[in-house]
């Protein structure tokens, strides 16, 4: 009876890895057919130029629909300007070719200049907007790009357009191949970028700015640089678009054409790599199909991204990828392991300075004195515990020293070195805050998550990440290096390539503390790491925890697990209505009359405490 179960087995694995390989296959043959496009309409249809140029259309489109996925997938960023920034690119094109007869190549980097240089603009003006007022403030930014083009008849030549664009040298089938080849370096910029250090960031200041702020990622500078290159590669589609249609008119950048690249993009997978091209070509094939029906086209798409979004919210990539074929192979449980790189270590300290001071914090909100001039001193090498009630003033005493409030008055001090002002720059001097609630990025991996803590100490940009030049590969080896080491230590080795949002709480915890540590802290700080942990997970944390110490970082624990605290904590600050109660050794702090008083209103805190 052994021999059948085990063929048959053996028969799922074979399928399993057929179906695991469908997409590259798919992939192989859909860019065969494209290389080969051009010869096939010219044998089978007396039309070849009109299909020739639905596919370039096409890819087109795609181009359009990449940007945007870098911006609202990646990003995080709502645009409605993105026609509005593909007409920009088509008037440059135009403006250069045309009026100033310039070839065709320098009017397609003015359009991703004009792009860039456009989508920068608005993204500082509106920096503290949120997602839905941010959109509001693209589409009035698309509106004003289509109505500028109407109102400035000398250069755009107002509601005609400008007429005669053309790639001059080319003809249609090489444009063809123009068409095909931005499109395959367009996919690489975006890809390259997702896969780096670059687009970690991005995708951690999207589902969580504060904690990428926390590990030393420049939230305002991440957001730029990513609405900045859509806006590029925005520009490129529009420049391509003109010389496709061989005019530009700024009905190009009214909102209605956008419906077919947000249809395009939840189609195929919103954040995903694969997910615009695949939904652009689902719709540009179902488009064709119905073009004798063309007035039904809105409605139709319209139809289309309501079904996409009810049936296939994650898109057809998504979709895919949350099935067991689409989704790395189960991890599992491994022993903790190995030992801490040497490069997420902090360096020489002087014994005598404390690793982080807070001295006379005041931080008021309105007549609530949440902290009333808190002195804390932490030594490096240390496990320090701020205990107290609930509502004492904790958590608002961390957030003061890690510049994620300001104090109303006080001074922070780092290594005797007063501390910057802003969150990633206290991250950057070496102070890494773990909050009290899970902020995982839950959309990427593992490995991921701790590479991304990583980004901070990673020295190479943009231009390094998207050419894969020799110093990106050589930081990039270094770091996955050093993750891999980093989750052995944790045993989460086994669970790497695992999405972070399908791990279990405790261990959820442990990957928060691992990418903190990443990011090469001197003095870590973990609020309330032990709630909701079994004993067997708070025991690897206290592992953790003393394993930290011993190699030279300071840990700052705030917590309410009074065994956990008394048992890791070499020095305890009491905090209650603001003002700090107690200070010193875990056993003169347990016997203080002014802490057994604090907690006299939780029995079970006191017994703990005595």
């Amino acid at each position: 009876m052994s021999a059948p179960t085990k063929t048959a087995a053996t028969g799922t694995t074979v399928l399993d890895a057929a179906l695991r390989r469908l997409p590259m296959a798919l992939t192989a043959v859909a860019a065969v057919i494209l290389l080969a496009w051009p010869s096939i309409t010219d044998f089978y249809s007396y039309n070849a130029s009109y299909y020739n140029g639905l596919v370039a259309s096409a890819a087109i489109s795609a181009i359009l629909t990449i940007s945007l996925n870098l911006s609202m997938g990646f990003g995080g960023l709502l645009s409605m300007m993105h026609t509005g920034m593909q007409l920009l690119g088509g008037y440059a094109v135009a403006y250069v070719t045309v009026e100033s007869g310039l070839p065709w190549p320098a009017g397609v980097a003015l359009a991703m200049l004009l792009g860039a240089v456009f989508s920068g603009l608005v993204l500082m003006i509106s920096l503290r907007a949120t997602y839905l007022y941010f959109g509001m403030i693209t589409l009035a930014a698309n509106l004003i790009v289509v109505e500028g083009g109407k109102a400035w008849d000398g250069v755009t030549g107002g509601v005609n357009g400008i007429v005669g664009v053309a790639p001059g040298g080319l003809s249609k089938v090489q444009f063809y191949y123009v068409t095909l080849a931005a499109l395959v370096i367009v996919y690489v910029v975006q890809r390259n970028v997702v896969r780096s250090g670059v687009g970690r960031a991005m995708m951690a200041v999207k589902e969580s700015p504060d904690t990428a702020a926390a590990m030393g990622i420049r939230p305002v500078r991440t957001k730029v640089l990513v609405f900045t290159l859509s806006g590029a590669i925005a520009g490129l589609s529009g420049g391509l678009y003109a010389l496709q249609l061989g005019f530009i008119n700024p009905d190009v950048g009214i909102l209605d054409n956008g419906l077919v690249f947000f249809v395009g993009l939840f189609l195929g997978g919103i954040g995903t790599l694969a997910g615009p091209v695949l939904g652009v070509a689902v719709i540009a094939a179902v488009v064709e199909l119905i073009k004798d029906h063309a007035r039904y086209t809105t409605l139709f798409l319209g139809c289309t991204l309501l079904l996409a979004m009810m049936l296939v919210p994650k898109g057809l990539v998504g979709t895919w990828r949350s099935t067991r074929f689409g989704r790395p192979p189960e991890g599992e449980d491994r022993e903790p392991s190995g030992a801490l790189p040497e490069s997420v270590l902090p360096g020489a300290v002087d014994p005598e300075v404390p690793a982080l001071e807070g001295r006379g914090l005041v931080k008021h909100f309105g007549g609530v004195k949440a902290v009333d001039g808190v002195d804390v001193s932490v030594a490096a090498g240390s496990v320090h515990g701020i205990i107290g009630p609930n509502g004492s003033g904790k958590s608002t005493t961390v957030a003061c020293l890690t510049r994620f409030h300001q104090a109303d008055a006080g001074e922070v001090l780092i290594c005797g070195e007063p501390a910057p002002g802003r969150p990633h720059a206290v991250a950057e001097r070496g102070v890494t805050r773990v909050f009290q609630a899970p902020h995982l990025f839950a959309q990427q991996s593992v490995l991921d998550n701790v590479l991304a803590g990583m980004r901070g100490r990673e020295k190479y940009g943009l231009p390094s990440a998207v050419l894969r030049l020799p110093r990106y590969r050589r930081r990039e080896a270094a770091s996955r290096a050093e993750a891999a080491a980093l989750l052995a230590f944790a045993g989460l080795s086994g669970r790497a390539e695992q999405p972070a949002g399908s791990l279990s709480h405790g261990q959820k915890r442990l990957l928060e503390v691992v990418r903190a540590v990443a990011s090469g802290p001197r003095v870590l700080i973990l609020d309330e790491p032990a709630t909701g942990l079994v004993p067997a997970e708070i025991d690897a944390l206290a592992r953790l925890c003393r394993a930290f110490r011993d190699h030279g970082l300071a840990v700052v624990l705030i917590e309410h697990n009074m065994d956990f605290v008394m048992d890791v904590c070499d020095e305890l600050t009491v905090i209650d209505s603001g003002k700090v109660i107690a200070s010193g050794p875990p056993a003169d702090v347990r016997s203080d009359p002014a802490v057994l008083d604090a907690y006299l209103g939780r029995p079970d805190l006191v017994e703990d405490l005595t």
